[in-house]
């Protein structure tokens, strides 16, 4: 089983040649980016799969922050179906998300399911992947067409199992708290009993989603498969995203603490809690 992709226990991803041999009219791609939004709205236009329409997560799969709030809170569900029906897409889309990281793309991938739609994967490996399987590249912004009135989406929120941060200040002892953040970015703050499983080994240096196997190691290490409840987190929801994938192909459901270290660290009195724990 070492040699397994993910893709081979998930309908929630997919490789390139697979996409490829199995072409749909009703499929969009979107390029999701979180960095600075001049240049990665230019790096879009420079070099895209073709078809692929841009998806900043500040504008596209989260909200506005406010003084309580994590970095990426949630998007108001009619915020993000406005966007989506300007996309052409309908309740039958095939929509398929990557970005320079596959956590990028997984934050996507998280959002769109937990507002309710059906079919949405993330392509492994990227556009790396996608250029040397010889995918169809592209220049520019693709603005698509939007779908007739009768076609029209209607997503519903809550469709992913979520976990306000309130809950989180007081999980049972019985529940693995996974910390998805690097382990510099762990160790000078995390939230209490937090074990840390950086989300970025999960992923190679071409951005290809390690093996079954590999990934079957890094949570049995620390006993996220042993049948214990899950949550999971990172600095504002991107990191952990995909750790509720992978953690989803392995027959786990985890939590996802959307707003995250950067919603914990508001409160004096959370972080109190934090320092003490270090003490």
């Amino acid at each position: 089983m070492a040699s397994h992709k993910l893709s081979s226990l998930t309908p929630h991803v997919v490789d390139a040649a697979t996409l490829l041999d199995h072409p749909n009219d009703n499929r969009l791609f979107v390029d999701v980016r979180l960095g600075e939004p001049v240049d990665e709205f230019k790096s879009y236009r420079d070099s895209h799969i073709h078809g692929a329409v841009y998806g900043q997560i500040r504008d596209v799969f989260a909200g506005q922050p406010t003084a309580d709030s994590g970095s990426l809170p949630l998007p108001a569900i009619a915020d993000l179906q406005k966007q989506l029906r300007a996309w052409g897409v309908d309740a039958d889309t095939e929509v398929v998300v990557y970005g320079p990281s596959p956590a990028l793309a997984a934050r996507g991938w998280w959002v769109l399911r937990w507002a309710g739609l059906r079919d949405v994967k993330i392509l492994d490996g990227g556009i790396k992947a996608w250029v040397a399987q010889g995918g169809p590249m592209a220049q520019g912004e693709r603005v698509p067409l939007p779908r007739p009135a009768s076609d029209r989406l209607l997503l519903t929120p809550g469709n992913m199992p979520s976990i306000p941060v309130a809950a989180v200040e007081c999980l049972s002892a019985h529940v693995l708290l996974v910390d998805a953040r690097d382990e510099s970015s762990f160790l000078a703050g995390s939230i209490p009993r937090a074990v840390n499983l950086p989300a970025a080994e999960q992923w190679t240096p071409g951005s290809n989603l390690r093996t079954v196997d590999e990934i079957r190691t890094l949570y049995g290490q620390a006993g996220a498969l042993d049948g214990a409840e899950v949550v999971v987190y990172c600095g504002g929801g991107v990191l952990s995203a995909l750790s509720v994938l992978t953690l989803s192909a392995l027959g786990v459901t985890p939590q996802l603490f959307v707003g995250s270290w950067s919603e914990w660290n508001k409160s004096a009195a959370r972080m109190a809690r934090s320092v003490d724990e270090r003490g």
